[in-house]
C-alpha cells in the first residue's frame, strides 16, 4: 500500500523556533539518502504503517538495506525487516519498506499473516526436533543448528526450526525443516538447493581476460568468488596467470568460464542494476565444477558445476548466471521464491541479461533467450526458450491455476515468456490473448523485475509479483510507459489483476541515453577497430535510434551494425582505416538520433610503424565512489598484443584536489596486473572525474579511463580517514576512523561497530589518532 503524510504547521512553527533560537549557528551537514531511507522505514515499521500492521507482541527488526533504481540518475531503497512473535523469529513474516532518496516512503509489504496468538513454552527438546529432521534427509553431513521459532499460518505455530545438509536421490539439500515443538511434527520444510586470461570452449573470443589472486582460480578483487575443483576442493593453481585449454572437459576450462561469466555478470548487475556483489554487500561465492551429475546446483552456500551427456563441464554463461541467480534470489528480501517456477525464471532472467550484457559473437554464447543451448545437457539443445517456453518440451506459455502444481523447470515458462515480452515485445513471440505487447528493452526490464526482487517477501507468487512489478515500474519511471507495458505483459500470458494492485498516471516523456564501450582505439594504418554503442531507454517507451558518425579524418570510414536499434539494444561500430591515413589522434562523434539527439565521442589513434612489441592496457572496474577521504580500487590488466613482454611503467593524470593514485607494483611486466588504488582526502570536493591511466612501455603507450565519483559527505576524522558507516559493507584491511581511534578491519562485517563489544572479532584498535 502507499500513504504519504504531510505535517506542515507543527513543522513549521518548529523550524521558525529553532532558526531564531540558533540563527548564528551553522548550518548542519546534509544527511545521506541511506540514512533518510533508514530513518523512515524505521518509523514505518514501528508504527505498523499500511502492510505492517502487527499484534502487541509483534516486533519488526531491521535486516538490510538494498540501493535499486536507476544506476546514476534515481536512487531507491529497499529496507527489510524481520519479525519477532514475544522475541521469537517469525518464520514467513518478514515485510519490505521502499523509498526515494529523499526519505518518502513509496510502499510497504509484508507477508500475508493473520494475527499471531502462540504459547511460547516447547513440550520436546531441540534435540528430538533435531532428529526428527535429520530423518528427512537420507543422508545428512551436517546439522547447522536448531532455533525456537512461529510458523507464520492461522494463528501461528510453535516450531523449531533445524537446518540439515546433505543429499536427496543424488542431488545436494539443504533443508530447512519445522518441526512442532509441542508434538513432535513435521509442519514443513524448505530446500535452499536449486538446480538449475581462461581459454574456453564456450565463451569468447579467446583468451578471455579473467581477474585470479597468486596465479590461482581466485578472484581477490572480488571477495568470496573462487572456483575450485569439486574433488578436492582447491582452486586451480599453475606458473603462469592463463587457464583452460579451450576444451570444455577439462575442470581447469570449466573455472575460467565461472570466472570470466561470474565477472562480466557482477559488472551487468552494478551497471544495470546498481547491485554490489552477488550477496548484494560485495562479495561472491564458491563455485565447484566436477560434479559428476547432469545438471548443476546453487546449495544455498556454494554453486556446483556438473557435466552433459559428452561429459563436458556446463560452465556456459547462461548457466552460470543462472545459478548465480538462485544465489542473488536468495540474497534478496524474502529470500528464494517458493511457488513453483518462480526460482528457475529467476536465474534465466538473469542469465539472458547477463548473455545481453556480454554481448559475446558467434560462435560463442551470444544474446538470446534460450537456456542451455551452448552446452547442449542431454543432447537435444536448449533446455528452455524464453521466447515461446513450448517450444521446449511444451512447457507453458501461459498462466494457469495448475502452475504452481507443475514440476518447478516447466513451471518457469510464464513468468519466462513474461520477461521477454516485457524485453522484446511480442513481434518474435505469441500472445495468450492474441494482444500486442510493445517491449521496454531488456536493461529497463532488468531493472523492473530487480527492483520487483527488492520488494519480495516470504512465500512469493506470481500474483505477488505481478504487484511487485507494476510497483516497481512506477517507481522508475513516472511517465507510466513502463508500467503500462509491465500490465501489458502480465495480462498477456493471461495472468490477471490482483486486488491491490497499483495505478499510474504520467506524462509520456521519450528519451535514452548513449555509451561507447570502449571509448577509444588505436590502430596502424589500414587497420581497424570496435566498439559496442550502448543504448538505454531512460524514460517513456523505448525509440528507434538511428547511428551516424561525423568528424571523420580523411581514410576513416565507420560502420554500424544494425545502423539503427531499438533504445535497450547495442550496435556493432566498425572504424576502419585505409593504408594512407594519416598517424594522429581523431575525435569521432557518434550521434544517436531518436526523438531526442544524443552524442559521445570515440577517440581514434592511428600510430605509425607498427612497434615490434606492443600491449593492450584495461581497467575493472572502470568506475568507483567514494565519499571525501575514502578509497577506491581497481585492477589494472595488460596484455601482450605483439612480440614480447616489455616493462609498463603506470601513471595517473587528471585527479581532483586532494587525491593520490598508487600502483601495487608501480611498473609491471605486459600480461601481468597491477592494483591501483586512488585515495581521497577531506579536501577532495564532490563531483565526478576522469583519471586518465596510462602505461608507458619502451616504444609505445597506453591509456584508460577511470571515472571517479566523489560523494557528497562529511570526511573521516583522523587526517581524513573515512569515517566508520554502520550500513556499509567492510573488508579485511579496510581502515576507518571512530571515536578518534583508527581501526583497521580483520574480516568482513556491516553493522558492527568498532570498539563495541565483541568487536574485537571484526576490528582491531590501532590507537588514537
Amino acid at each position: 500500500m502507499k500513504r504519504r503524510f504531510g505535517i506542515y504547521l507543527a513543522a513549521c512553527l518548529t523550524a521558525l523556533s529553532v532558526e531564531v533560537a540558533t540563527a548564528q549557528a551553522a548550518p548542519a551537514a546534509p544527511e545521506s539518502p541511506v540514512t533518510l531511507a533508514v530513518r523512515s522505514a524505521d518509523q514505518a515499521a514501528a508504527s505498523g504503517l499500511d502492510a505492517l500492521a502487527k499484534g502487541p507482541h509483534e516486533q519488526f527488526h531491521r535486516r538490510a538495506v538494498y540501493q535499486g533504481g536507476v544506476p546514476g540518475r534515481k536512487d531507491l531503497f529497499y529496507v527489510s525487516y524481520d519479525r519477532t512473535y514475544q522475541g521469537l523469529p517469525v518464520i514467513g513474516g518478514d515485510a519490505v519498506v521502499a523509498t526515494d532518496a529523499a526519505g518518502a516512503v513509496l510502499d510497504t509489504v509484508a507477508a500475508p499473516l493473520g494475527g499471531l496468538a502462540v504459547d511460547p513454552t516447547p513440550t520436546i527438546t531441540p534435540a528430538r526436533a533435531a532428529g526428527v529432521a535429520r530423518a528427512q534427509l537420507p543422508s545428512v553431513d551436517e546439522v547447522e543448528g536448531t532455533t525456537l521459532s512461529v510458523l507464520a499460518g492461522g494463528h501461528g505455530t510453535l516450531v523449531y526450526e533445524t537446518v540439515v545438509s546433505g543429499r536427496k536421490d543424488g542431488a545436494p539439500s539443504r533443508l530447512h525443516v519445522y518441526v512442532n515443538a509441542r508434538t513432535g511434527a513435521v509442519e514443513g520444510s524448505r530446500d535452499d538447493v536449486r538446480a538449475g586470461s581462461g581459454t574456453s570452449q564456450w565463451n569468447g573470443p579467446n583468451p578471455l581476460s579473467i581477474d585470479t589472486s597468486d596465479n590461482s582460480t581466485v578472484d581477490d578483487t572480488r571477495p568470496g568468488l573462487r572456483c575450485v575443483d569439486y574433488a578436492t576442493n582447491a582452486p586451480f593453481t599453475k606458473a603462469t596467470d592463463s587457464f583452460g585449454n579451450g576444451n570444455a572437459t577439462s575442470k581447469e576450462t570449466g573455472c575460467a568460464d565461472v570466472l570470466w561469466s561470474t565477472q562480466k555478470q557482477w559488472e551487468m548487475m552494478k551497471t544495470w542494476l546498481g547491485r554490489n556483489g552477488i550477496d548484494g554487500n560485495g562479495r561472491g561465492v564458491t563455485v565447484k565444477v566436477g560434479l559428476n551429475a547432469v545438471n548443476a546446483y546453487w546449495t544455498g552456500r556454494h554453486i556446483e558445476i556438473g557435466r552433459n551427456n559428452a561429459n563436458q563441464w556446463i560452465a556456459s554463461m547462461d548457466v552460470v548466471a543462472h545459478e548465480h541467480g538462485h544465489a542473488i534470489d536468495q540474497y534478496t528480501p524474502g529470500g528464494a521464491a517458493r511457488e513453483a517456477g518462480l526460482g528457475e525464471a529467476t536465474g534465466d532472467i538473469f542469465g539472458a541479461l547477463t548473455e545481453a550484457y556480454a554481448n559475446e559473437p558467434a560462435p560463442f554464447d551470444t544474446p538470446d533467450y534460450l537456456v542451455g543451448e551452448s552446452v547442449n545437457l542431454v543432447g537435444r539443445g536448449p533446455i528452455r526458450n524464453m521466447a515461446n517456453p513450448s517450444a521446449v518440451g511444451g512447457h507453458p506459455n501461459c498462466w494457469s491455476s495448475a502452475i504452481p502444481g507443475t514440476e518447478v523447470h516447466a513451471a518457469a515458462g510464464p513468468l519466462n515468456h513474461w520477461f521477454h515480452l516485457l524485453a522484446e515485445g511480442s513481434k518474435a513471440s505469441p500472445t495468450c490473448d492474441g494482444s500486442t505487447v510493445t517491449g521496454i528493452g531488456i536493461q529497463a526490464a532488468g531493472r523492473v523485475f530487480y527492483n520487483a526482487m527488492l520488494l519480495k517477501t516470504s512465500g512469493m507468487t506470481h500474483f505477488r509479483y505481478r504487484v511487485a512489478t507494476l510497483t516497481a515500474a512506477k517507481n522508475l519511471d513516472p511517465t507510466c510507459r513502463q508500467f503500462t507495458a509491465v500490465k501489458a505483459a502480465w495480462n498477456a500470458i493471461s495472468l490477471p489483476a490482483q486486488a491491490g494492485e497499483p495505478t499510474c498516471v504520467g506524462v509520456p516523456d521519450d528519451d535514452f541515453t548513449l555509451a561507447l564501450d570502449p571509448a577509444s582505439g588505436t590502430v596502424e594504418p589500414g587497420g581497424k577497430a570496435q566498439s559496442t554503442v550502448r543504448t538505454t531507454t531512460t524514460s517513456g517507451d523505448p525509440q528507434a535510434v538511428a547511428l551516424s558518425a561525423a568528424g571523420l579524418p580523411s581514410g576513416v570510414a565507420v560502420q554500424f551494425t544494425p545502423s539503427s536499434v531499438t533504445s535497450g539494444g547495442s550496435s556493432t561500430m566498425t572504424v576502419s582505416t585505409t593504408s594512407d591515413v594519416a598517424p594522429g589522434t581523431y575525435p569521432i562523434t557518434v550521434r544517436g538520433t531518436g526523438s531526442a539527439s544524443h552524442t559521445v565521442t570515440y577517440t581514434l589513434t592511428v600510430g605509425g610503424e607498427p612497434p615490434a612489441d606492443d600491449f593492450a592496457l584495461a581497467l575493472d572496474p572502470t568506475a568507483g565512489a567514494t565519499r571525501p577521504g575514502g578509497t577506491v580500487t581497481s585492477t589494472v590488466g595488460t596484455t601482450i598484443t605483439a612480440g614480447a613482454a616489455q616493462k609498463v611503467a603506470l601513471s595517473a593524470a587528471g585527479l581532483p584536489t586532494g587525491a593520490t593514485a598508487a600502483f601495487d607494483p608501480a611498473t609491471v611486466a605486459s600480461g601481468e596486473s597491477a592494483r591501483l588504488t586512488i585515495a581521497t582526502s577531506a579536501a577532495t570536493p564532490a563531483g565526478t572525474y576522469s583519471v586518465t591511466v596510462t602505461g608507458a612501455g619502451s616504444a609505445v603507450s597506453h591509456s584508460s579511463t577511470f571515472t571517479l565519483t566523489v560523494e557528497e559527505g562529511t570526511p573521516g576524522g583522523c587526517a581524513g580517514m573515512p569515517a566508520w558507516s554502520a550500513t556499509r559493507a567492510y573488508a579485511p584491511n579496510d581502515v576507518v576512523s571512530h571515536n578518534a581511534h583508527k581501526w583497521t578491519s580483520t574480516w568482513y562485517s556491516t553493522g558492527a561497530e568498532p570498539g563495541a563489544p565483541g568487536s574485537w572479532a571484526v576490528w582491531r584498535d590501532e590507537g588514537a589518532c
